[in-house]
């Protein structure tokens, strides 16, 4: 099965200097709290949000969420359908034992002022792709064989539609193809993973 951890850094411009990035910059994985969490699915996904401030990096949510095949789609061209069925800006598929992770722009954060993505894209000349025709990054960051661990990196930039207070994120999102019996609190604590995809924009500070 695949297991998939994202970590979520919100931070604003007065953390944005040299000791607080390499702070945030450290944090590639976090603990799973296995308790009552159980891995019968296809994939199990978890995601924590954290807040960094100048008294350092705190949580604010975390939650479990498990897949089955439903997972494994190209999503559709509704992107507020996309944000609440899949992983943001990830498409997994499924081929025998091994996993194909890709990298894509959702659009979703269209509304919050950011730009779009641009890069290759795989589903260009495929009608049946919400990504069809479309100068927007979809692309393969890798693919995983059983055993194996990627991750991947982006960062992006939102306003709060109700504040009008910008904030910015990095996410790292982590992948293992393994076993369910090796389900542990420390599974993804690896500083070098066998792949690793980067999509970092240059972000002006508001």
């Amino acid at each position: 099965m695949l297991f998939v951890q994202e970590v979520d850094i919100w931070y604003r411009k007065d953390v944005r200097y040299p000791k607080y990035a390499n702070i945030r910059n450290a944090v590639k994985f976090i603990p799973i709290k296995t308790d009552n969490v159980n891995p019968d699915c296809e994939v199990l996904y978890q995601y924590e949000t954290l807040k960094q401030s100048t008294d350092g990096i705190h949580t604010c949510r975390e939650y479990y969420r498990k897949f089955g095949e439903e997972i494994f789609t190209v999503g559709s061209r509704d992107s507020l359908k996309n944000y609440r069925n899949l992983i943001h800006n990830i498409r997994i598929f499924k081929e025998n034992e091994n996993y194909k992770i890709m990298f894509c722009d959702d659009y979703f954060y269209e509304r919050f002022n950011t730009s779009k993505r641009r890069g290759h894209n795989e589903g260009y000349f495929n009608n049946n792709s919400p990504f069809s025709y479309t100068d927007v990054i979809n692309q393969t960051a890798f693919i995983l064989t059983p055993d194996t661990y990627g991750r991947i990196l982006y960062n992006d930039r939102i306003v709060m539609h109700y504040t009008e207070v910008w904030y910015y994120r990095i996410h790292t999102l982590n992948f293992i193809n393994c076993d369910k019996s090796k389900f542990r609190e420390k599974m993804f604590f690896r500083k070098v993973p066998d792949y690793e995809y980067k999509n970092m924009k240059y972000l002006k500070y508001c």
